[in-house]
């Protein structure tokens, strides 16, 4: 089997340290860059899966002034309407205003009035207006229940029903944002360590000459160690502990190719061939 061509010629360089620097010429800066972003995406996976299991985002977060307003009163007046398939059998409308502003219970979706701030209840759904935010509607799933509920048992479900309706949107959002932020890390360290490897080719000892070679060398250290981080984050997500992983099997790999090469050519005569 042909090993010349990428990917295989990226995976067949990172099991040992000296195919690691033999073969640092085999890669391009465009296979570079589509290794950069493969690493990232093996970072991400974990981060996607934990993003999808999660449940301590919630819609409170972003509207906590409308949530503060549900009280005893509001919790005994939701708890007592029967709920059938998901649907809330709304018989009286209600309003109850506070200081902060409205909630409304209402069979025909009665509007918010003139408040800022506002939570009404209709049989399929809610609706949750705060100034500075987009007003947002919730939908009720088949298993949404408020029966004898507490005021944080409803938050919870509120919250719960949110995220059920938003989880695609809530996962691709935050995971796009941590994919960002590893992306940079991961490219800082690597162009950042590459220019450590550089500099020493000018010492006579070493047989670096181009900072493609530097790059390519720390592509392949860091090979392994962002696969030993995605099965550690497979089996307990922790993104420090991820990072930590990939930079400390860097550091160790790096003195693995130090130790039989010494970054010369002539160090070994039975090198692999590119």
């Amino acid at each position: 089997m042909r090993t010349d061509s990428f990917p295989l010629n990226y995976f067949a360089n990172i099991f040992t340290p000296k195919r690691a620097f033999f073969n640092r010429k085999a890669i391009g800066w465009p296979t570079i860059v589509i290794v950069l972003i493969f690493l990232n995406a093996l970072i991400t996976i974990p981060v996607s899966l934990n993003f999808a299991q999660t449940d301590t985002i919630g819609v409170e977060q972003f509207y906590p002034e409308a949530f503060g307003m549900i009280d005893d009163q509001a919790a005994q007046t939701l708890a007592e309407i029967p709920i059938e398939n998901g649907t809330l059998e709304i018989n009286q409308s209600t309003v109850q205003v506070e200081e902060e502003g409205v909630i409304v219970i209402d069979q025909n979706g009665a509007p918010l009035i003139d408040s800022d701030v506002g939570i009404v209840f209709e049989p399929t759904l809610f609706t949750i207006r705060e100034h500075g935010q987009p007003e947002l509607t919730v939908n009720y799933t088949k298993d949404f229940t408020l029966d004898g509920a507490s005021v944080e048992e409803i938050k919870a479900e509120m919250n719960r029903q949110w995220r059920i309706n938003n989880r695609v949107y809530i996962v691709a959002a935050l995971t796009f944002l941590i994919s960002c932020m590893t992306l940079v890390m991961l490219v800082a360290l690597t162009l950042g360590s590459a220019v450590f490897l550089y500099l020493t080719k000018k010492s006579h000892l070493t047989s670096i000459t181009t900072y493609k070679e530097s790059v390519a060398i720390i592509l392949y250290g860091l090979g392994l160690p962002t696969i030993l981080a995605l099965l550690y984050g497979l089996i307990q997500f922790d993104i420090i502990w991820m990072m930590t992983i990939q930079t400390t099997g860097l550091l160790i790999i790096l003195v693995l190719i130090y130790f039989k090469t010494q970054f010369n050519d002539e160090k070994d005569q039975t090198r692999v061939q590119e």
